[in-house]
């Protein structure tokens, strides 16, 4: 089954997210790339070279929120085929001094093409 290759993609994405790693953050990633947030706004991304550099989103969620770093607390695979796999995500994020802030749930799509696991699309409680 392709769970165990589907999660590397997802440990990936927050081991990238939190060294601020742009490059290997993108290529945890599939376009078009769907992002549903806490308020229901959709976010659709076409094309990589328009996705927000993640620079521009850490330094949102530092100034915002005083966020240091992010941990993935569960990923528990909902369905599964050869190409697609829906995880149930919970995430937490801290400040620098080790306090978590906050906690989010959340669904994950990732989809099996161009021959690697990408994450397709996000449907999140977070803002």
């Amino acid at each position: 089954m392709p769970e165990p290759d589907a999660r590397t993609t997802v440990e990936n994405f927050f081991k990238a997210f939190n060294n601020h790693d742009n490059e290997a953050y993108l290529k945890t990633l599939h376009f078009p790339h769907f992002r549903i947030n806490g308020q229901g706004q959709i976010r659709i991304t076409e094309k990589e070279a328009d996705f927000p550099p993640l620079d521009k989103t850490l330094s949102f969620l530092t100034e915002k929120e005083g966020w240091h770093h992010s941990t993935l607390d569960v990923a528990e695979v909902i369905h599964a085929s050869e190409a697609k796999v829906h995880f149930d995500i919970q995430f937490s994020r801290y400040r620098a001094e080790g306090k978590r802030y906050a906690v989010h749930r959340s669904l994950w799509i990732l989809i099996f093409k161009e021959g690697r696991w990408g994450v397709q699309a996000r449907s999140s409680y977070a803002p």
